[in-house]
């Protein structure tokens, strides 16, 4: 490695790894402000809580770190610009290109690895920590998994099995009822289609209902277009049975998506979440184009504190682009593939172009 590279990416990694433990730092502490008075509610234990907290770190550094390439990149080659050391590597005959190169590469590599981080140690992190929660929160855990099915129970004689939760419309997709008698026989089985709440009550859609004698033999038979039942569970209650991106690797989230489309379930908000997976993680090294090219330009803006200002407002605007976008393709109005991406396409193309005007300076 050339002594100049060598030279761009350690003072790089230094202003870097600074900026991220400072972010990091108020990221948390925001987020143990807004839960805290949650903790204090509920009594909970120091240990408890500080393990809550430390096992939301890696997500919190998931986000943080396009930012701080951002931030990183910009003050890297803003300072060397600043101090003439731009112009003495370029009459050394190397180009902005060669210049940046070494930020570029380590940036594009820290971005495929927060990629492998949140397809790793985040929805770990992020189940664990919303199960400490939970079980100080006392809420319900009588429930238990098949392979492709959510099993509830609400007490020693009625069971509820559903295919598919969509917590946003509050429907219970292809969903089982079994009553049974107190030596555990079959006294009643409903079958339907979805069930759906209205003002806090639940009903059956297009279903059976089946009634059973001693023998477990059918004794009657109806079938409905509406049924009411007291579902006794809240969706807030069985949040954690439902699939939540943040919580589910890459490749298993893939696979449950097909599932559920075969069985012709809408997944319009877990597919966006799928491909914002791959989309976020290269924000980063997008960042970084843009804060090389605005250091570049660094005396056209006014200086290190203007340029700042500019990182916070293009920060500021991605996380709008891509939070707008994102909502965009939850409700159906772009594609999934194109809502997780679009923001990325944008800035893609104006941190490119700008990077190319200034390699011509």
């Amino acid at each position: 490695m050339k002594i100049v590279n060598r030279y761009v990416i350690m003072e790089f990694f230094k202003i870097f790894l600074l900026i991220l433990t400072g972010l990091t730092i108020v990221y948390m502490a925001v987020d143990i402000f807004e839960n805290l008075d949650d903790f204090t509610k509920i009594h909970a234990d120091l240990v408890t809580t500080a393990k809550y907290f430390l096992l939301r770190l890696p997500q919190a550094i998931y986000y943080i770190v396009p930012l701080s390439l951002l931030f990183a990149s910009f003050l890297n080659l803003g300072l060397f610009t600043k101090y003439n050391e731009v112009t003495a590597m370029r009459s050394g005959g190397l180009s902005v290109l060669n210049i940046a190169s070494p930020m570029l590469i380590v940036t594009f590599l820290i971005s495929i690895s927060i990629f492998f981080l949140n397809d790793s140690v985040v929805p770990a992190a992020n189940k664990k920590a919303e199960n400490i929660k939970r079980r100080m929160e006392n809420r319900q855990e009588e429930m238990f998994f098949k392979a492709d099915s959510l099993w509830l129970k609400s007490d020693s004689h009625t069971f509820y099995n559903i295919s598919f939760i969509d917590p946003d419309k509050k429907i219970l997709w292809g969903i089982n009822v079994y009553s049974l008698s107190p030596d555990s026989r079959i006294r009643e089985s409903i079958s339907a289609d979805k069930a759906i709440s209205v003002n806090g009550q639940w009903f059956l859609q297009s279903g059976i209902r089946r009634v059973f004698d001693s023998d477990n033999q059918v004794m009657k038979v109806y079938t409905f277009d509406q049924f009411p039942i007291p579902f006794p569970f809240e969706l807030k209650d069985i949040r954690h049975a439902v699939v939540q991106a943040s919580e589910t690797r890459f490749s298993v989230l893939r696979d449950y998506i097909k599932r559920i489309r075969r069985e012709g379930y809408e997944v319009k908000r877990l597919a966006v979440d799928l491909y914002a997976k791959t989309s976020f993680p290269l924000a980063g090294f997008i960042m970084t184009i843009i804060g090389v090219s605005l250091a570049l330009h660094i005396k056209r803006f006014g200086g290190i504190a203007s340029g700042m200002g500019l990182c916070i407002l293009v920060s500021l605007l991605y996380w709008v682009s891509f939070s707008l976008s994102l909502h965009m393709g939850y409700s159906g109005y772009i594609p999934a593939l194109l809502s997780a991406w679009l923001a990325n396409i944008i800035f893609m193309g104006v941190g490119g172009y700008i990077f190319y005007r200034a390699a011509k300076l």
